[in-house]
């Protein structure tokens, strides 16, 4: 582990509900270095809890849980890491929302032979993280995600009224 890593990672142990955004800012690291560092190693086991308060880890150092929830997982923590996901300058990573969702709509309108909008994609997707949920619904970020989606259709609707 490199030392910026290392310092990312002793910020998010001592503040476990500090944002990107925030650990970031602590840091001195760029928003895309942390996400992408967050996403590739996965919340440390000291951060983690299950529903009994205690984390498993195997003779391999993986852990495990009945329950991967971080500490303070609540609504609160659901909308504002959803928000930070959306409102987050993304587009140098996914390209523009709005241009995304309508050129996903076009390729979907084209396979199903219907007209698709860009907000029946925020829909869709938000339908396939709650299949997701379905299957797994320990898992923290098909809510985050979830909740981002609606968040985006709301928004492409309220730009079509106009």
């Amino acid at each position: 582990m490199t030392k910026k890593q290392e310092k990312i990672w002793a910020y998010k142990l001592k503040n476990p509900q500090a944002t990107v955004s925030q650990i970031a800012k602590a840091t001195k690291s760029s928003y895309g270095y942390v996400y992408k560092l967050m996403q590739k190693i996965g919340t440390p086991p000291e951060v983690l809890m299950t529903n009994s308060g205690v984390v498993s880890t195997s003779s391999t150092g993986e852990t495990t849980s009945t329950y991967d929830k971080h500490v303070g997982v609540n609504r609160s923590y659901v909308l504002d890491t959803a928000k930070e996901y959306v409102t987050k300058d993304r587009a140098a990573d996914h390209g523009n929302m709005e241009d995304n969702f309508t050129k996903i709509a076009e390729y979907w309108s084209l396979h199903l032979d219907t007209p698709v909008y860009s907000d029946d994609v925020a829909v869709m997707m938000t339908l396939l993280k709650l299949a997701r949920i379905k299957s797994n619904r320990e898992h923290c970020d098909n809510w985050i995600d979830g909740a981002g989606y609606l968040a985006c259709g709301a928004e492409l609707v309220a730009k079509r009224s106009k």
